[in-house]
């Protein structure tokens, strides 16, 4: 009889080899015949950086008002049905409360004392900056609700973003919104057209390059456009600006922007091998990472994303003409000479949806009634929600009243289960009209190179009382808030996950020799605690030499974005990007609020699937209350 061959024994994977848990689990599997080192799906393609992309057109969070905003502590699922069905396992369907409840806090350990923010002033502006918030989605919800609660202090946001293309659209956007000469729900549809899709209308299309020609205007101070009373561009350098009219050039008619080849493009270059067969990866990503955190997010219209890049379709209509505000540049090198040129395409996201700022949470009132489950799916999907929430915003804008759905019907407990938004969507809602005086004779032209003045209508009354200002900042963040103009400035402030860097190296946290926290390579640490409980003795020490630390007044709250939903990544390192951002906050003497539920413990063996609940029920975001800021530096 032959003999069998003898075992022979593997190579361990390469992405356990690298990990801390390769022990003597590694040695033992070493003696079976079973090839354990096959690759992940995200393994056969690339490490996933690639589709995110070098530039991030859209948020990863929910929108959230910066002045108070319960959202900002919330955690847990963020789109679970509210109703039994089949979307979770009896098991799984557990309330954050209980799971927390339930979770073992060592004995001896001093829990985290009530940390809240201090008051806001009542005179003068409360200033609130927003660092790679990628869109104005925060912008947006604070002045809705500004406006809903009644006049507040003066608002003004310090927008700041590294990429110029970024804040462009960031203009854009503050004038869709505020174009009264369109309707609610046009506006509503206009916004999240170009806010979140490769492909919009035709109309669409004109519509930006009208307006381009406006918006260039207003970089050479030579617009009349009531938006100029909002956005400030006095700290932009003149270099600056003319970038920006380049890019506002960019959004003509005759540009061409051929942005399906050049997301096919990308998506080649991520999935490489598998590019065939890339509905699987889809299908990974969305059951890995999407639908046990917002599953209110349709597999259907996520996969559509990820084919097309079309994510709102609001109508029947064909979506076929290029989104030029989408067209950016970033840095390569040249194939013949080798030198650094600046190469135009479609460098946004391929993975991560435009869903989760506007269309995974909605308000308290309408949440049961919107995110029901009827047998295995939600009745309403993310682009319903988004498409509410919009309008609410845009209308507490305009009249300073919130929307709610209309009174509840039997015929939505019947099958085929009617939607309470159709009657949102019927209705002829009354437009408040103001009185217009009675049209004067044009004066005759005058003899000038310059173009004759357009009339704009006036902005929502949320923003034509000089009440919101909007400042637009780019650069290096960290030099930029070492000028004395910013030194204890803000009294709120929001920090996107992908705008993370120079937050990190303020805190020397990118430089192995400085960073506090970085074991020794004989040491082993099983179990990662907050840096509360770790370091407590490293509180405040690098706030001297901080530009964070000193841009922010005392008891100012900063909302740190986690990378919850975030597609592709592993939850270990999901968790361990908590306790980064937990710790840099801790050496610039900031204290950590909702500290258990925001910067769970890790093990240093902890497996991935334990790591994923703990991800899954932790906060959205991480909320920092700071300390007195240090003394100014003495002058010269």
């Amino acid at each position: 009889a032959p003999r069998e061959p003898p075992l022979v024994p593997l190579a361990p994977a390469p992405w356990l080899a690298s990990g801390s848990c390769w022990r003597a689990s590694a040695r033992g599997m070493a003696q079976i015949s079973v090839d354990r080192s096959i690759p992940k799906p995200q393994g056969n393609a690339s490490d996933g950086l690639d589709a995110i992309g070098f530039i991030q057109f859209w948020g990863n969070s929910p929108a959230l008002d910066l002045v108070g905003d319960c959202q900002a502590s919330a955690f847990g699922i963020a789109a679970e049905g509210v109703s039994a069905g089949q979307q979770y396992k009896d098991e799984d369907r557990q309330a954050d409360a209980t799971f927390w409840d339930r979770e073992q806090i060592d004995a001896g350990e001093e829990q985290e004392a009530a940390t809240q923010p201090s008051p806001l002033p009542e005179e003068g502006p409360v200033n609130i900056l927003v660092a790679g918030g990628a869109d104005i989605r925060h912008v947006l919800k604070t002045a809705a609700r500004r406006r809903g609660g009644g006049k507040g202090p003066r608002l003004r946001f310090f927008l700041h973003e590294a990429n110029h293309e970024v804040l462009a659209r960031h203009m854009l956007f503050l004038q869709v919104i505020n174009n009264r000469a369109l309707p609610t729900r046009e506006r509503m549809e206009l916004f999240l057209s170009l806010y979140g899709n490769t492909l919009v209308r035709e109309k669409d299309s004109r519509y930006v390059a009208d307006i381009a020609e406006e918006l260039i205007e207003m970089m050479t101070d030579n617009s009349n456009h009531p938006l100029t009373n909002v956005i400030n561009l006095e700290s932009l350098k003149f270099k600056d600006r003319d970038i920006l009219q380049d890019v506002f050039k960019g959004w003509r008619a005759d540009v061409p922007f051929d942005i399906e080849a050049l997301r096919d493009q990308r998506a080649r270059g991520y999935y490489r091998e598998r590019y065939d067969y890339r509905k699987n990866m889809m299908d990974w990503d969305y059951n890995t990472h999407i639908k046990d955190k917002a599953g209110i997010v349709n597999w259907f219209h996520y996969k559509a994303f990820c084919f097309t890049g079309i994510a709102f379709e609001t109508r029947l209509a064909s979506y076929n003409t290029p989104n030029r505000t989408l067209a950016s540049y970033t840095e390569a090198k040249d194939r013949t000479k080798g030198t650094t040129i600046q190469v135009r395409g479609y460098w946004g996201d391929l993975i991560n949806s435009p869903y989760y700022a506007f269309g995974i949470t909605t308000n308290s009132i309408d949440r049961p009634r919107l995110f029901k489950i009827g047998g295995a799916q939600y009745r309403h999907t993310e682009t319903d929600i988004a498409e509410f929430n919009m309008t609410d915003f845009i209308g507490q804008l305009e009249s300073g009243e919130e929307l709610h759905l209309p009174a509840e019907r039997p015929e939505e407990h019947v099958f085929p289960y009617a939607s309470p938004l159709d009657g949102l969507r019927t209705e002829n809602r009354v437009e408040e009209v103001t009185d217009e005086p009675p049209a004067q004779p044009a004066p005759p032209p005058a003899r000038s190179r310059r173009k004759p003045k357009k009339e704009w209508p006036p902005l929502t009354p949320a923003f034509e009382d000089n009440s919101i200002e909007v400042v637009l900042l780019t650069g290096d963040l960290q030099e930029l808030l070492k000028k004395p103009r910013y030194r204890g400035l803000f009294h709120r402030g929001f920090i996107g996950a992908m705008a993370i860097m120079p937050f990190f190296e303020d805190a020397g946290l990118t430089r192995s020799g400085e960073d506090p926290f970085r074991p020794a390579e004989a040491q082993l640490v099983r179990i990662r605690k907050p840096p509360r409980l770790d370091a407590p003795e490293l509180l405040g020490s690098k706030k001297d030499q901080s530009a964070f630390a000193a841009a922010f007044a005392e008891g100012a709250e900063v909302v740190a974005e986690t990378m919850k939903y975030q597609a592709h990544f592993e939850a270990q390192q999901r968790l361990a990007f908590r306790h980064r951002v937990a710790q840099a906050g801790h050496l610039f003497g900031w204290r950590l609020a909702d500290e258990r539920r925001g910067v769970p413990r890790m093990e240093h063996d902890m497996k991935e699937r334990r790591a994923q609940e703990l991800e899954r029920h932790a906060t959205d975001f991480l909320r920092f209350v700071t300390g007195p800021p240090p003394p100014a530096p003495a002058a010269a």
